[in-house]
């Protein structure tokens, strides 16, 4: 569209690396209540938790030093199993208990996790429905699983149903559905 010609072209095809990405890091948003001695529009209230997954070739690591920066980055072949774990895990469950556990009078993620009835259905429906259809390595998954129980329980997030579940049905659709099916 723009003209740029049969260099630019080239430049793009030879020169550069397209990656598919995943990350994982639960992000509030604005910490709305929060008291802070400036005012910063762009705040982020972000779990410490991170992992940044990209398919793309090893030798990326040579020019991007994200390990010596102490940082939670992977470069591999295929991010498919980085994808299902952390969708259909971590995504699944607040999408499975999050409609019920704001009708049971709950409004943020860690309070729900001091409630028995709904720390139990999570679990339960982890541990029992989601992880052993999983076409992955079962420990890992159920590692995975109770690592997402400890990042629900974190003190500093204010996770907020009501945003978790904008979107529902499709959320459902995306993130349940296979687990259910399978």
């Amino acid at each position: 569209d723009w003209q740029l010609g049969d260099d630019f072209a080239r430049w793009i095809r030879e020169e550069n690396v397209f990656c598919n990405t995943l990350v994982d890091r639960i992000n509030t948003g604005f910490p709305h209540g929060e008291v802070t001695d400036y005012d910063d529009p762009m705040l982020n209230t972000s779990e410490f938790f991170h992992l940044w997954v990209i398919e793309g070739p090893a030798e990326a690591l040579a020019d991007l030093p994200f390990a010596a920066a102490g940082l939670n980055v992977i470069i591999c072949d295929s991010i498919e199993m980085y994808r299902t774990r952390k969708v259909r895990i971590l995504n699944g469950a607040h999408t499975g208990f999050v409609l019920g556990a704001y009708l049971a009078g709950h409004d943020i993620v860690r309070k729900c996790m001091e409630d028995e009835t709904v720390l139990g259905f999570m679990n339960k429906m982890l541990l029992e429905e989601i992880v052993p259809v999983l076409p992955l390595d079962q420990e890992d998954c159920k590692q995975f699983a109770a690592a997402v129980q400890d990042r629900f329980n974190n003190p500093f997030i204010n996770h907020e149903l009501l945003s978790i579940s904008l979107n529902s049905t499709s959320k459902w659709r995306a993130r349940n559905m296979p687990s259910f099916l399978e």
